[in-house]
């Protein structure tokens, strides 16, 4: 564990001196997202730019280099019986904080929890000139001004190289219990939204392979009791512990990439939307709101689709790297992210093309 900022950012002036384009890379746990980078850019590594620089268990903040890997914060956070409650994806313990806030990681309990962007509480990043700026705080009564600390999130790097985070953290649930049914695509999407509106402790609803699983999260007491109402199969608690950890790390049956080149996509819409391409493989998470789907299917037919659904899809994995995997049609938002990239990156060096062509 060591504190690189001196370095990164002198690496990053050279850069912007020769217009040598960059990409920032952690654990290089999330290549599979975005574009392929140029062939031209050169690898910044913060991976050994790591540690935890300040945790205050009773204040549930926690302050780490961008390089820290959540593996570490976690290890953390269980002595003090806390966590990330976004519980974003771990890949096999490797992930790096910094990563998974540029790539806006959340796990199964997304709806209820948020995503890793909605615990952020301040950044710390090295601009496209190579100045080390701050935006927002270390402490939830000092978040103030223009948010551009949650800004990164989703960004892939493209706005500046993150070098410390500051987030919030919760305590752990002192109760977790999972439920499972067995019924339709149809029927699960209507299932899910009618628990979901109601107020029990759900932190995970999901349909795989025929069965809807239910988490049940909280205090002992209301866990048991909204289990005894929904009725259901209860799962043995390893098992249920693997299923909702295979899910959030893609490691369920259902994302083996059997052709090793399988597109698989990834939706996010109106969890109410109906059920689409019935005869397809799909995996519904967070209530119906998070869908995937594998297979080759037609980036604009399945934009179409989901546009009027009130939401969009992604090529996750899979396909052909080169050309955009997120779609963005809107040319106003296009304006505006152009806009951002030249201001925090005017050299423009920093993950060219990896979120879209264009940027």
């Amino acid at each position: 564990m060591s504190d690189i900022t001196n370095q990164l950012i002198e690496r990053v002036k050279l850069a912007a001196d020769n217009k040598q384009a960059l990409v920032i890379q952690g654990a290089g746990t999330k290549t599979h997202l975005g574009r392929a980078p140029s062939a031209e850019a050169e690898v910044i590594s913060v991976r050994e730019h790591s540690g935890i620089i300040h945790y205050e268990p009773v204040e549930l903040v926690m302050t780490v280099r961008a390089g820290t890997s959540l593996a570490d914060i976690d290890a953390a956070l269980a002595e003090h019986q806390q966590m990330l409650a976004c519980d974003p994806a771990r890949f096999k313990g490797e992930a790096t904080i910094a990563g998974s806030l540029a790539s806006n990681q959340a796990g199964p309990a997304r709806p209820w929890a948020g995503s890793l962007r909605d615990h952020v509480l301040g950044v710390n990043l090295i601009n496209g000139c190579g100045e080390h700026l701050r935006f927002g705080g270390k402490v939830m009564k000092n978040v103030a001004g223009y948010d551009v600390s949650r800004l990164q999130a989703g960004a892939m790097g493209t706005l500046g190289l993150i070098t410390e985070i500051s987030v919030k953290v919760l305590p752990k649930p002192a109760a977790s219990l999972t439920l499972s049914h067995t019924v339709d695509m149809e029927e699960a999407i209507r299932l899910m939204n009618v628990l979901a509106g109601q107020p029990k402790p759900l932190t995970g609803a999901c349909w795989v392979d025929g069965k809807v699983y239910l988490r049940l999260s909280g205090a002992k007491s209301a866990v048991e009791g909204t289990a005894e109402k929904w009725q259901g199969e209860v799962m043995a608690t390893t098992r249920a512990e693997e299923f909702w950890s295979g899910l959030r790390e893609q490691q369920l049956t259902f994302f083996s990439d059997r052709d090793q080149c399988e597109p698989l996509w990834r939706f996010s819409i109106n969890a109410a939307a109906p059920v689409f391409l019935h005869d397809r493989p799909w995996l519904f998470d967070w209530a119906g709101a998070q869908r995937w789907l594998r297979g080759e299917h037609v980036h604009a037919d399945l934009q179409q689709w989901a546009t009027t659904h009130g939401g969009e899809v992604l090529r996750y994995r899979g396909g052909d790297r080169a050309q955009d995997v997120f779609y963005q049609d809107n040319p106003v938002l296009r304006k505006i992210q152009q806009q951002l990239k030249r201001s925090f990156d005017p050299n423009n060096i920093f993950n060219v093309g990896r979120l879209y062509s264009w940027l």
